[in-house]
């Protein structure tokens, strides 16, 4: 009896019915600021202007309210690998220009182009209310005329006091945590600080041809001021980004407010 009662019933798998098509996420293209240039030729991104992402699902909003991501601070990190649609690439190795123009993409598809924020004016402490529209946010034009790339995404500066000849890497998020770290590790044992100096470290990668790191170290510790300087100016001017600012009058004073767009909380959450 039990027997003939399961031969009548059907269940789910037992039913022959056509396959069903798997859903195709939509997918964006993100115009990278450093355009490719400054990647290593064993990089996916080595010479590439765009990368192309999905867009935001229940997936990344889980990434994003994730106690645990949120804790070790890599958030941005877990969500920007998770919309790339190249597995390959890791987003600690990405500029962080490059980041920045991923995440506001991500932001922009999954949330709309609106994002309010509040600014405190710096003559009357008026908090004014704003919109930036992040269809209208732009690539930051870089002056890196006269400057000498090589193949590897580096380049290449004569120092204007030692003559030395200097390889020169922008920084990438790894690189930052690697100055974060050292600073942190210093702080905790109690030795002095060397930002400027730990900075320059990660920076340049050879002196005059010699890429040996006590070399470069030694070198960097007795570096001009004036060299220093140089360094970290070229590296800024030429360093790709968003352009991500505002301006605007303040609604009580008048006063003009201007400055870079903070990423708060709303960010990702926007009102509805």
């Amino acid at each position: 009896m039990r027997n003939d009662n399961l031969k009548k019933m059907q269940f789910p798998e037992q039913q022959h019915t056509a396959p069903q098509p798997g859903y195709s996420l939509p997918t964006d293209f993100v115009e990278l600021p450093s355009k490719g240039r400054f990647y290593s030729e064993d990089h996916p991104l080595h010479n590439k202007e765009d990368v192309e992402v999905t867009f935001m699902t229940t997936k990344e909003e889980d990434i994003l309210t994730s106690p645990a991501y949120n804790k070790k601070g890599v958030v941005f990190d877990k969500l920007i690998e998770s919309v790339l649609v190249d597995k390959r690439i890791k987003s600690n190795t990405l500029l962080l220009g490059d980041k920045s123009a991923i995440i506001i993409n991500a932001r922009k598809n999954a949330y709309g182009s609106n994002y309010n924020i509040g600014v405190e004016c710096d003559q009357c402490f008026h908090q004014n209310k704003t919109t930036v529209d992040l269809e209208k946010v732009t690539i930051k034009k870089n002056e890196i005329d006269g400057v000498e790339f090589t193949e590897r995404g580096t380049f290449i500066l004569t120092l204007p006091k030692t003559q030395a000849v200097v390889e020169v890497k922008l920084l990438t998020s790894e690189d930052e945590a690697e100055i974060n770290k050292k600073a942190e590790q210093k702080s905790k044992h109690h030795l002095p600080e060397s930002p400027a100096t730990d900075r320059l470290r990660q920076m340049i990668l050879s002196v005059n041809g010699n890429g040996d790191m006590l070399a470069v170290s030694s070198f960097i510790t007795t570096l001009p001021i004036a060299d220093s300087r140089y360094v970290k100016k070229i590296h800024n001017e030429i360093t790709p980004d968003i352009d991500f600012s505002y301006k605007l009058d303040c609604e009580e004073c008048g006063a003009t407010c201007e400055g870079g767009v903070p990423i708060l909380g709303t960010f990702f959450w926007p009102d509805e």
